[in-house]
């Protein structure tokens, strides 16, 4: 039996867990709705972007192309809903996306995912190995913006006008 060479493989776990991320931020009216949380229109456009940035990103991965992206959309999504949640206060990050813990179990799991298929394609690691450190970061980040509660930049603004 002829084997295909290992160079030809095409990765298959970082598309499906990419595929997943998309599917976490285009069910976001259902997970809202599960939270008992406000659907908002602005959100809404945002997570079908994201999810349509994601599947994008999946479809590329699969040709072993778009990982720049992938990266991009993670750091970017992640630093947006953070600024957001901090100018806004508690608990907007979260309202604006409802599927937060899901969506960074799944970046971690893409961060993983390309660090192992790197190895075994004897690849530098660095690249995702940051992924998995910003994501480690932002998680920590996130549960301390969500155990303090702050209440905003932007009421402390209103505060003192």
């Amino acid at each position: 039996m002829d084997r295909p060479e290992e160079d030809t493989l095409r990765p298959l776990s970082t598309p499906i867990i990419l595929v997943l991320i998309s599917a976490a931020h285009l069910s976001y009216v259902l997970l809202a709705d599960l939270r008992t949380m406000p659907i908002l229109l602005p959100a809404v456009a945002i997570s079908v972007l994201l999810g349509g940035g994601y599947a994008v990103s999946a479809w590329l991965m699969r040709r072993d192309r778009g990982f720049e992206l992938t990266v991009n959309l993670i750091v970017g999504e992640d630093l947006g809903f953070l600024a957001a949640g901090l100018l806004l206060g508690y608990p907007w990050a979260d309202y604006l996306r409802p599927g937060t813990i899901i969506v960074i179990a799944l970046q971690l799991a893409v961060a993983f995912a390309e660090i192992w298929r790197r190895q075994e394609a004897g690849r530098p690691i660095v690249s995702a190995a940051r992924l998995a450190w910003f994501v480690i970061a932002y998680a920590l980040a996130f549960a301390l913006y969500a155990t303090l509660k702050p209440k905003g930049l932007w009421s402390l603004a209103g505060s003192l006008g």
